[in-house]
């Protein structure tokens, strides 16, 4: 498994079961511009080579991610299964959950542990609704919050209107978009991916995405 992935600010991905992460990936904290989009890959986005055993571990994919209260705020990157469709951020049936514990860059974050306890919670769906998401939500509008997919890496056009938030990142396929949480959408007076966006709400960080295996390609045998 190829992927490159990059954040505004921080992430981590693995793969695992519904209850857990079997393993993690990351663990990066993006203080500026060009650690998330600069060329070459490495300087800005991250490259990893997952081993078949660890990708195939469990029946998720996962990605974990926070942001600092600046600017923009968003996850990208492309999965690549030798002699399988691509798997994007910000295409296909992703879920997250917004976890409701904040935190800053310079903490790195959660640990693997505590990532595990918040999958348990989040499966029970009894979260507090004022400060996280209470469960799993989708790509479908809810009043939990959904899911939501930005702009396509295709274009360096930057401006403050939704759709043309961020510059285009180096090494990631223009079919993968930028991906985040909208809390509360019926108030959004701004993109969700533009701090505050309107309807963001630091107290729902961190964010766990995840994405059923039933969702991702598998090469032809």
């Amino acid at each position: 498994m190829s992927v490159i992935i990059t954040a505004d600010n921080a992430y981590g991905f693995g793969y695992g079961t519904g209850d857990k992460l079997l393993n993690y990936f990351g663990g990066i904290e993006n203080l500026l511009a060009d650690e998330i989009f600069s060329c070459p890959v490495g300087h800005g986005p991250e490259s990893y080579t997952v081993p078949a055993r660890s990708a195939d571990a469990g029946h998720y994919l996962y990605i974990v991610t926070y942001a600092d209260m600046l600017t923009t705020q968003g996850v990208i990157g492309q999965f690549f299964r030798e002699g399988a469709e691509p798997v994007f951020t910000g295409n296909g049936a992703w879920e997250v959950c917004a976890t409701g514990e904040d935190y800053d860059l310079g903490s790195h974050g959660p640990t693997l542990e505590t990532i595990n306890q918040h999958i348990a919670s989040c499966n029970g769906g009894g979260l507090d609704p004022q400060t996280t998401s209470a469960g799993w939500v989708t790509a479908e509008a809810s009043e939990r919050g959904h899911v939501v997919f930005g702009e396509a890496n295709d274009s360096d056009r930057v401006d403050p209107q939704p759709g043309n938030e961020f510059p285009i990142v180096c090494g990631i396929d223009e079919g993968a978009r930028w991906m985040w949480y909208e809390w509360n959408p019926s108030r959004s007076t701004g993109s969700p991916f533009m701090w505050p966006g309107g309807s963001s709400n630091v107290i729902r960080d961190f964010l766990i995405f995840r994405l059923g295996a039933e969702f991702i390609p598998e090469p032809p045998r």
